[in-house]
């Protein structure tokens, strides 16, 4: 009876444990465009970024058009229980073939993960996923599971702030300020770097529809006290082994 009463008891050390899973988040930045500091979080299926075909926040707004993340950690801080975990991967900028990393903590009934980064060298240019548009899971049902998703140029978004000028005085990169609003004003796949048009575009790095822009990796990180109770369990059942066998 001892024997399996201690079986029980690992077991439930392990159950408990999954409830709430750190996992380990990595953004490469595999295309042209550099990305401004990336915005991340992890929410349930109310606390939706960005909408396509929607108007952007200001949360957006401030990213895509210049990376300036201060509006939309307000908002995340905002969201209350719909909301476990978010942030800025440290690090800065993320250059073309470079990678920021991070961990963070957040349960399976906030198991939706967002982001979003500027692409740096456009008017209001950015990638990112939301509930409503890639919908990224970090679950299946209870069970940590994690992703890892390349973001292409027909996920390029547009935020529909701005419009793509592509003038040294509007696209911060080159010491612009982002005034002329767009009178689309709705999120939409960007429609890259036009020729011709502005006094940058040329210095602007273009890509097509194709190119992979970014990669996103999230994976479950196996907790200490998780690792101990599978390893007590582990020594538990062979030892009850050895003694049935004797």
């Amino acid at each position: 009876m001892k024997r399996i009463a201690f079986s029980v008891l690992a077991l439930g050390v392990v159950t408990s444990a999954f409830a709430q899973t750190t996992f380990r988040l990595k953004v490469e930045n595999l295309g042209p465009q550099p990305l401004s500091p990336v915005f991340w979080s992890a929410g349930n299926s109310s606390f939706d970024i960005f909408s396509l075909g929607g108007t952007a926040s200001q949360g957006i707004k401030d990213i895509a058009e210049g990376g300036n993340t201060t509006a939309m950690l307000a908002i995340a801080s905002a969201a209350g229980s719909n909301i476990s975990s978010y942030g800025v991967l440290a690090g800065g900028p993320v250059m073309p073939g470079q990678y920021r990393m991070g961990t963070f903590t957040t349960t399976s009934s906030h198991g939706y993960f967002s982001f979003a980064s500027m692409l740096g060298m456009t008017n209001d240019g950015f990638v990112g996923e939301g509930v409503s548009s890639m919908g990224l899971s970090l679950f299946s049902g209870s069970t940590p599971q994690g992703f890892s998703v390349v973001i292409r140029g027909s996920r390029a978004w547009d935020a529909g702030t701005e419009l793509n000028t592509q003038s040294s005085a509007d696209v911060p990169a080159f010491g612009g300020s982002g005034n002329p609003a767009d009178s689309t004003s709705a999120i939409r796949v960007h429609e890259t770097i036009i020729p011709n048009v502005g006094d940058r575009w040329e210095q602007m790095p273009d890509w097509e529809q194709s190119t992979e822009l970014a990669r996103i990796s999230v994976e479950p990180v196996p907790e200490p006290a998780t690792m101990s109770a599978l390893l007590i369990g582990l020594l538990a059942l062979k030892k009850r082994k050895k003694q049935n066998n004797a």
